[in-house]
C-alpha cells in the first residue's frame, strides 16, 4: 500500500531505495526538508526492511512539510528492485536519485533546477557532484558543467560517473519507459537506465555543482556496507563471484540498441577497457584493504576474462588486447604496495577521468 501526500505534477521527484538505515534515511529526509526549492515530492520504497522502525519513518513524513509516496514491499527485492519500485513512485518531470545514507546540501534543489532549466533541450539525464558528510572533502566525477549531445559514445564516455548513485537526475518518463528486471542482482540499475536513455539519443548534463554530502554521520549509528563487514576466510585458489562482472555486459545491452553496427566492436572494447583497467583495478586494491589479499585475488579469479570477457565475442585481436589488459591489472592491483596506491591515487582518479574512452 502507497502512503502519500501529493504533489501536483511536481519538477522533482527524489528517490530513495531504503533498507535497514532509519537513523540516516531520516537525516536525508530533513536534508530535504530544509530545501528552500518545494516544487517536489519525495518517493521512499522500503525494502521490508526487519529493524521494526517503519513506524518512524511514516511519522517523519506525516508531520513533515514535505510531498511524498511511501511504500514498504511485501518481501525483500535487493537493491536494483528496490530502486526500480522507488522509481515507479515518481511523477515528476524528472527523478533525482538518493542513497538512503546521503543528504542534499542547503539549495541544491533550487541550484539543480536552475541548471537543468538553463539547458535549451531538457537533459535526459544530469550527474552532480558530491562532498563527504564529514570534512566536507569533495569528489568532482564531472567537470566542465558541459551539456553534451546524446547517443551511444556520450553513454559510453560516461557511464562510470554513475556508479555513485546520488546525485544522478532521470528524466522519469523514459526511466520508467526503459524498467526492467534483466539485470537485478548487478548492485548498478541506475547505470543501466543512464546508459540506456543516454544511447537512445536523450542529452546529458555534467554540473561543477556539489550537490550532495556522501554518507551521513549519526553518533552511535554505523551504516551497513562492504568496508564494515567481518572478515572472510578465503584459501587460496577459491574464486569469489561478485555482481561487477555483470557491469561490462550491463553497459553493452544498455546501448546494443541504438548502436551502428560498425561502431558495435569499437563501443564494446571502450567499455570493456574502462570496466577492466579502472572499475575493476579499483576493487582490487579496496578489497586487499577491507578484506585481505587471498579475498582480492579470489575476486581476480572470478572477474576472469572468460567470465567477462568471451561472451561478447569480439574477435581474436580484441579478445587478447582485453586478456592482456586484465592480466596486467591483476597483476599490479595484487603486487603493488597498499601505501603507494594510496599516495598516487589523486593521479590515478585524474587519468580515470581523461583516459578509456571514445572521443
Amino acid at each position: 500500500m502507497i502512503v502519500e501526500r501529493r504533489a501536483d505534477n511536481p519538477y522533482f521527484s527524489v528517490c530513495i531505495p531504503q533498507y535497514n538505515r532509519t537513523p540516516f534515511l531520516l537525516e536525508c529526509l530533513r536534508s530535504l526538508e530544509a530545501q528552500s526549492f518545494r516544487d517536489f515530492e519525495v518517493c521512499v520504497s522500503d525494502d521490508f526492511s526487519n529493524d521494526g522502525r517503519d513506524a518512524e519513518v511514516r511519522a517523519f513524513l506525516e508531520s513533515s512539510c514535505l510531498c511524498y509516496r511511501y511504500r514498504r514491499l511485501e518481501k525483500n527485492v535487493r537493491y536494483d528492485a528496490n530502486l526500480r519500485a522507488s522509481l515507479a513512485l515518481a511523477q515528476g518531470k524528472y527523478c533525482l536519485l538518493m542513497g538512503n545514507d546521503d543528504a542534499l546540501k542547503d539549495e541544491a534543489l533550487q541550484t539543480m533546477r536552475d541548471e537543468i532549466g538553463r539547458c535549451e533541450r531538457g537533459p535526459g539525464a544530469a550527474i552532480f557532484n558530491y562532498e563527504e558528510y564529514d570534512g566536507g572533502r569533495p569528489t568532482r566525477r564531472v567537470r566542465g558543467g558541459t551539456f553534451l549531445g546524446g547517443g551511444p559514445r556520450t553513454a559510453v564516455r560516461h557511464f562510470r560517473d554513475v556508479s555513485f548513485v546520488s546525485g544522478v537526475v532521470l528524466e522519469r518518463e523514459p526511466a520508467q519507459a526503459f524498467a526492467t528486471e534483466a539485470w537485478d542482482g548487478s548492485e548498478m540499475y541506475q547505470m543501466y537506465l543512464f546508459s540506456r536513455i543516454v544511447a537512445a539519443g536523450r542529452p546529458l548534463l555534467l554540473s561543477e555543482t556539489v550537490a550532495v554530502r556522501r554518507g551521513i554521520r549519526v553518533p552511535g549509528q554505523q551504516v551497513d556496507s562492504y568496508a564494515s563487514r567481518p572478515r572472510r576466510a578465503v584459501r587460496i585458489g577459491d574464486e569469489v563471484t561478485l555482481p561487477f562482472h555483470r557491469i561490462g555486459a550491463l553497459v553493452i545491452a544498455a546501448v546494443a540498441a541504438e548502436v551502428d553496427p560498425r561502431e558495435a566492436a569499437s563501443l564494446k572494447r571502450s567499455v570493456l577497457s574502462q570496466w577492466i583497467g579502472f572499475t575493476y583495478g579499483f576493487w582490487i586494491v579496496e578489497y586487499r584493504r577491507v578484506q585481505s589479499w587471498r579475498y582480492a585475488a579470489a575476486f581476480c579469479k572470478g572477474m576472469r576474462p572468460f567470465v567477462t570477457v568471451v561472451p561478447h565475442g569480439l574477435g581474436r585481436v580484441s579478445e587478447l588486447a582485453l586478456r592482456a589488459l586484465y592480466v596486467a591489472v591483476t597483476f599490479a592491483g595484487l603486487t603493488v604496495p597498499l601505501g603507494v596506491f594510496a599516495a598516487v591515487r589523486p593521479f590515478l582518479h585524474a587519468a580515470a577521468r581523461r583516459a578509456g574512452r571514445p572521443r
